[in-house]
Formats: C-alpha cells, structure tokens, sequence
C-alpha cells in the first residue's frame, strides 16, 4: 500500500469514528480513589462515569457529585450538617485518573474520617 493509500485509509477511519462518537474520550471518566491512613492499610477503590460504575460502593451518587462540580475535587459540597469531633486521626485522600477526559491528580488530608465526609461527601465514602 502507498503512503498516500495509508493516509487515506487512516483518515476515513478517524472520520469513521468522529461521525459515530465510537473515539470521544472527552466523556470518559476513570478514577483510582484512595483512602489512607498512618493506622492501617490504604484502601482503593475504582469510579467510572459515563456510565457509573466500577468498584465504589455508590458511583451513581459519587458521579452525580462529581458532575454537579464539573469534576473540581475542591468543590464538592460534602455533608455539611455533619456535626464531627475534634479526634485527630488523620486521613490522606487521593484521587488519580480522568474526568470527562481531563487528567486528575487530587489529595487532601484530613484530620479525621468525619471531617473528610464531611467536605467530600459520597465520593469518598467507601
């Protein structure tokens, strides 16, 4: 096949999937949420949206969160009429991954779990 030949095989395939959407990553939405602690084990877990899933406990609530706030990890609104102690047992949150095909790198550390629920709502609660 001639160079010129392959060009064009390759560009009816990308306009093959650019007309059925088959190729958009701009939705894909895959995360390795992590929670850990100096007390025990880290624990992972997988989020996928577009359609919800993967290995959270509660992904359709955790995605809908997520979106409302257009993926800013900063700006989840949390449960804030959660009334937490002041227990200092401090926990590391990290999210890694793509939002609607955007990388994601995300931590925060918190001083307790309550605290982290509170600011992080049902993404983190796992």
């Amino acid at each position: 096949m001639t160079l010129t030949r392959l060009g064009g095989v390759l560009a009816a395939v990308a306009l093959s999937f650019v007309a059925t959407g088959s190729a958009s990553a701009s939705t894909d939405s895959f995360l390795a949420l992590t929670i850990a602690s100096p007390e025990g084990p880290a624990t992972t877990v997988e989020l996928t949206c577009d359609p919800a899933g993967g290995s959270h406990p509660d992904a359709t609530t955790a995605c809908a969160e997520l979106l409302a706030v257009a993926g800013n990890f900063d700006e989840l609104a949390g449960e804030q009429t959660t009334a937490c102690t002041m227990e200092y047992r401090p926990v590391i949150v990290n999210a890694d991954g793509r939002w609607h095909g955007r990388p994601v790198y995300w931590g925060h550390r918190f001083s307790n779990a309550c605290t982290m629920t509170s600011a992080t709502g049902t993404v983190f609660r796992f």
